[in-house]
């Protein structure tokens, strides 16, 4: 069975009398341990996909089945529940707290799921490490640079173990070099640990580390050709 599995996906927006349609019709399926990528123009319903997957938005008809867990029929209490254990995010601005240490900022995000302070630690440790930022768990963000910043970020989606990891143009703000770095990170991860990543971005250089590419046009995804 697929970690995830949408079919017939429609979502609409109103604006007093106007109805905008973005996704409709839409298919996708991602198995366990799979890195794909979404691209699309500007307006296309990226963030409306994103939104749908991590159960922050809801759609309209259609079947949103993720982790065995049917997203339409689930309760506010219960979305959030979802969220807070099978979804962790990587947006492309990092969202750290500048007050917050590196490890302080992993900490934080694993605070709603783990109530031992130790173990909370120990977890935080653990995936900085992984992440390649050991020798910085206590360097605060500024003292960071932006590939170790958005390492952070990984890290603090990791350490959660969700079922799936949402990447908001995950490399948006890097050069080429840090953004190859992060992304072979992403690889090593979802090979070893059998991580589940689904990727929106703008930039066809990530092609090269993901098992599929989709275009979302006109409501749809289509496989990159």
């Amino acid at each position: 069975m697929p970690l995830v599995k949408l079919m017939d996906v429609h979502k609409a927006y109103i604006s007093g009398s106007e109805t905008t349609k973005v996704l409709y019709d839409l298919d996708l399926e991602m198995k366990r341990g799979e890195m794909v990528m979404v691209m699309g123009p500007s307006g296309s319903g990226k963030t409306t996909l994103l939104n749908i997957l991590g159960g922050i938005d809801k759609a309209d008809k259609g079947t949103v089945n993720i982790s065995k867990m049917n997203l339409l029929k689930l309760g506010k209490s219960e979305l959030n529940e979802f969220r807070r254990l099978k979804v962790g995010f990587i947006f492309q601005f990092y969202n750290l707290i500048p007050t917050l240490t590196a490890i302080e900022n992993v900490e934080l995000g694993l605070e709603t799921t783990m109530k031992n302070k130790k173990e909370i630690r120990k977890r935080a440790v653990k995936y900085l490490e992984l992440v390649g930022l050991g020798d910085k768990l206590n360097n605060f963000p500024q003292e960071l640079s932006g590939g170790e910043q958005q390492r952070v970020a990984v890290a603090r989606a990791l350490a959660k173990e969700p079922d799936i990891i949402l990447a908001d143009e995950p490399t948006g703000n890097l050069d080429e070099e840090r953004e190859k770095k992060v992304m072979k990170l992403m690889n090593t991860l979802q090979h070893e640990l059998g991580t589940t990543f689904l990727i929106v971005s703008h930039n066809t250089r990530l092609k090269q580390y993901v098992d599929r590419t989709l275009i979302l046009r006109r409501g749809r995804l289509h496989l990159d050709s």
